[in-house]
This record gives structure tokens, sequence and C-alpha cells, in this order.
């Protein structure tokens, strides 16, 4: 039936379709995703056992694990250091297992140019490239990069009466693991972009001091998504640009 009303839906989007070799990478996302998810149900489960023996311990990883290490030299009960040596025996299994399939990315990229021009633009790093890559190949299936930005929910909604048009919150359609890696990268981007005066940087930054930081991380990513579809395109790699007046003043 869904066959059915598909076929007599001319205008519908249809799911890219996808090697075996695509879908296998996609597969390995899962997993690494699934890894992230329990180990840091397992971070969660001993912060909380730990609290209740008077010892706070703060979210960050690295610093969970620096924490462990010294109540660990530290002159415990025998069931803590029984939990703790466990924790940090099951971390050690988890970290191993996420650098591995990191590694698999990386060398899968090596091969794949579409993954090789999308890590040439700023806050695309392996891991996205990698995801991307195997969901979108080249963007071919979409027609402009208006509508892969559309096809990601990284639109702003549009309510529109009369002579009012107003936007809203973006949609948040299509894949979520998508959206969520490209913001990630899209927040490495806005920390830093103080650090460099090319056009990109400046315009991140000047939204960064006008909406805040959580905005201008999902505008950035709108925009990576636009660069992205457009380079995969032209089959170009990313080149920062700075404008005649930076030229000149630089000059």
């Amino acid at each position: 039936m869904a066959i059915y009303e598909a076929s007599r839906r001319p205008s519908i989007r249809f799911v890219p379709v996808k090697s075996e070799q695509q879908q296998a990478v996609l597969c390995l996302h899962r997993i690494r995703e699934r890894l992230l998810g329990t180990r840091t149900a397992c971070i969660n489960q001993t912060r909380s056992l730990l609290l209740e023996f008077g010892f706070h311990i703060p979210k960050a990883y690295s610093v969970f694990k620096k924490h462990i290490h010294e109540l660990l030299s530290q002159d415990v009960q025998p069931v803590i250091r029984l939990m703790l040596l466990e924790v940090q025996q099951e971390l050690e299994s988890y970290d191993k297992k996420i650098k591995l399939m990191d590694t698999l990315f990386q060398q899968t990229n090596t091969h794949n140019t579409s993954a090789e021009i999308m890590q040439s633009i700023p806050g695309i790093g392996p891991i996205i490239a990698s995801a991307f890559s195997a969901s979108i190949d080249k963007g071919q299936a979409f027609k402009s990069a208006k509508d892969f930005s559309v096809w990601l929910g990284l639109t702003p909604r549009q309510y529109a009466s009369g002579e009012t048009n107003r936007l809203g919150t973006i949609t948040k359609r299509g894949d979520k693991y998508l959206r969520k890696q490209l913001i990630h990268g899209a927040r490495t981007v806005v920390n830093h972009a103080h650090k460099k005066d090319d056009d990109l940087n400046l315009w991140v930054t000047a939204i960064k001091q006008r909406r805040g930081v959580n905005k201008a991380a999902v505008a950035m990513a709108h925009r990576m998504a636009r660069l992205m579809w457009i380079l995969l395109q032209k089959n170009e790699y990313y080149r920062p640009i700075r404008s005649c007046n930076q030229v000149q003043g630089n000059a």
C-alpha cells in the first residue's frame, strides 16, 4: 500500500539508494553511537552511586577518568574499590572499540573523494564526513543546497498569514544522527571562530554575539550543509575567502 501511495505522488522525496559499502559504514556508525550511549550510562550510574558515599565527580569524561584513578589510589571501602575497578575496565573496553571504529572511518575516507571534499570544510572531521558520504554520496538525490538542508531539518518553520511572515524553530526532520553530528561540528567552529579572520568565521562570530552560541551553532550547521552540497557538485575543496577590504587592510 505504501509503494502504491508513493507511486501516485511524483513530488515525494525518495530515500537515496545506497550501496552495500555505504550500508556497512552506516552500520558501524550505529554501533559506535550505541557504544557512546552505553558508556555514558555507565558513567552516570557510577557518578550517582559514588555521590551516595560523598564523592562528587564532574560530568566531563576526561575528568571522570582522572577522578576514578585518584579514588583507586586512596583508602576506600573494598566494595567501592571493586566497583571502580570494574568501571575502569569497562570504560577502557569502550574506548578501545570506539577508537577502532574511528580508525576504520579514517581508512575508508582515504579512498572516498566525497569524504575528502567534506573534510576540507571547517568543522567536518572523519566521522562526520564518513556518515554523510555513506548517506548522500555526492548529493545527487537533491536538486539544490536548499533541498539538502531541508532534508536535514535545519531550515526554520515558516508561519505566514496575510501580510505576516514569521520564521520559527528548525523543523528537525530527516536523519537526527546526521543533524546532530553536523551541529556538534558547527559548535567547534563557533567556539574557535574568533581566532580567524576569513569571511565565514567573521560571519559566525557576528551571529554568536547577536543571537548567542546555540543559534550560531545551528546557523553554522545550516551553512556547512549548503557548502557540502555545493562543493560535492563542483567536485572542489573548500578554500577560505577573505573580502577585498580585509586584504587591503592587512596590506
